[in-house]
């Protein structure tokens, strides 16, 4: 058995070389850097047919994979009249993940070189639309084929692969429990089981076995970057981790580097600015630190005046250089906005619950809770100030990533309904956070709602009050009725109107 797995993997290794010319450059090779600098963006084209006569325009919400201080930003367009969306993409990254949803149509990760149009016929379409592929979805143009493989490749043994990185994942979490020998052991034997599907795929694929496994590879890597956190990983584990190059800026190629990032920040547990740069130039190549700098951005954005340009004038990769400027220019930008927010703000009065702050022109009130006497009178006051209506309060941190994702769904759910008795109360810990930063970060999404900054010590006597566990996000429902639930919402994303009613008890 040992010897037929050695032999599929040099068949499948030798395949791939024979392949190599197939493969493009690299994120990080060097001769990318003139391609990136001189390149202009690609553009999308989506095209409906056969659409029903009743639909004038489709909307389309787009997320773009990208470096720097937002791995995903969230875009939105619609077609026109005759069912056509062409939609240019804002930056030049190499094949550049998108997450689209088309109408109720398709949902499907495509990957965005060149140019790419994707052409449904809405007639071959399951009703409840295609995922990924499907009989009435064709991928075409520059980027065709290449999508029309991976998307497959996402369908091919999906929940073997599937298991295979929840083990991955496990494993990982759990490296201290193992003995060295055996953490190796357990990690190689998740990798040798993705390497024979990937092989099994590409054996009809063979010209994008390239794609397929570098995927494969920046999934595994970036994994075992978290295992070793706040440790030192074995030379011959860093090693192979640092050799690896993304060919694509998509979930995998981009969290490896995000992750690769944490890595050598936390492992020497030395978390200045100044110190982690020298560290990136002195473990990796000009390329790869570079681009492990603008993956700072996004550690940084909370005091972007003041560590921007210190990054900047530390990359050397021309690409990289205008990407970080691009987003120290947006962060300027977003930031006069988020002062004119509260030039606009006026004060609370006859506030009841904790110290009164501001009123923001989003309809947002922030107030800041120092002490509680009585964590029961915090709950009547809220059910007091807003009679006849369900709660739903969210326990979140400002340095919360699931958090601060879904938030923009908090604020959708709100404005889309706000017609229901519901009103959104909003507690944020002062842990690993400050007040500036707290209110920069709420004018910025522009959540609707009540805002409360507490300390750890008030948020943990609150959930223990509800009955919630877990770390953030964290929701709890006081319906209409009064009744607290602390598990029906796990995610704001994850709701609609209706379940929104059935959450609080307005169905």
């Amino acid at each position: 058995m040992k010897l037929l797995f050695i032999s599929l993997i040099c068949i499948w290794f030798f395949a791939i070389q024979l392949n190599a010319q197939n493969a493009p450059l690299s994120i990080e090779n060097k001769k990318m850097n003139t391609q990136l600098v001189n390149r202009k963006p690609a553009t999308l084209t989506i095209t409906l047919k056969n659409l029903p006569d009743s639909v004038e325009k489709v909307g389309i919400t787009y997320t773009l994979v990208q470096l720097g201080s937002t791995i995903q930003a969230d875009h939105f367009a619609e077609t026109n009249k005759a069912g056509v969306a062409n939609i240019v993409l804002e930056q030049n990254f190499p094949y550049q993940q998108v997450w689209l949803n088309v109408g109720a149509y398709l949902y499907a990760g495509v990957y965005v070189n060149t140019g790419l149009t994707v052409s449904l016929d809405v007639s071959k379409l399951p009703k409840d639309g295609a995922y990924m592929i499907d009989e009435g979805v064709v991928y075409s143009g520059k980027d065709g084929e290449l999508n029309t493989v991976l998307n497959k490749n996402v369908l091919f043994k999906k929940n073997e692969r599937e298991t295979l990185f929840d083990t991955l994942r496990t494993v990982c979490q759990s490296r201290k429990k193992y003995a060295p020998e055996t953490f190796t052991k357990k990690v190689d034997s998740v990798k040798k089981e993705l390497t024979r599907i990937d092989h099994e795929f590409t054996a009809n694929f063979k010209n994008y076995a390239w794609a397929v496994t570098n995927e494969t590879l920046s999934d595994f890597y970036g994994n075992v970057c978290t295992a070793y956190w706040g440790d030192v990983m074995p030379s011959p584990i860093f090693n192979e981790i640092k050799n690896h190059q993304p060919y694509f800026t998509s979930n995998d190629g981009v969290l490896f580097y995000s992750y690769l990032n944490t890595y050598t920040r936390v492992s020497t547990k030395q978390y200045g600015l100044d110190h982690h740069l020298v560290q990136l130039d002195s473990l990796y190549s000009q390329e790869k630190a570079d681009i492990l700098k603008l993956m700072l951005l996004g550690i940084e954005k909370d005091i972007f005046s003041k560590s921007y340009s210190k990054i900047i004038n530390n990359i050397r990769t021309q690409w990289a250089i205008k990407t970080a400027n691009d987003e120290l220019s947006k962060a300027n930008i977003n930031q006069k906005r988020v002062d004119s927010l509260f030039a606009l703000s006026t004060k609370i009065k006859n506030a009841t619950i904790g110290t009164p702050l501001l009123k923001m022109p989003f309809d947002a009130e922030l107030y800041q809770i120092d002490e509680l006497k009585n964590i029961d009178d915090f709950v009547l006051s809220l059910k007091r100030k807003f009679p006849n209506k369900a709660l739903i309060i969210d326990f979140w941190a400002t340095w919360c990533g699931p958090c601060l994702s879904d938030l923009p769904s908090s604020r959708k759910l709100h404005e889309k309904n706000k017609d229901l008795a519901i009103e959104y109360i909003y507690i944020c810990t002062s842990s690993g956070s400050n007040l500036d930063k707290w209110k920069n970060k709420v004018a910025d999404l522009q959540i609707p709602g009540a805002h409360f900054f507490a300390s750890e010590k008030i948020i943990n006597q609150l959930k223990s009050m509800f009955n919630a566990t877990g770390g953030y996000p964290a929701y709890v429902t006081i319906d209409i009725n009064g009744q607290i639930n602390p598990k029906i919402i796990t995610r704001m994303e994850n709701l609609n109107r209706e379940t929104l009613k059935a959450s609080v008890g307005l169905n």
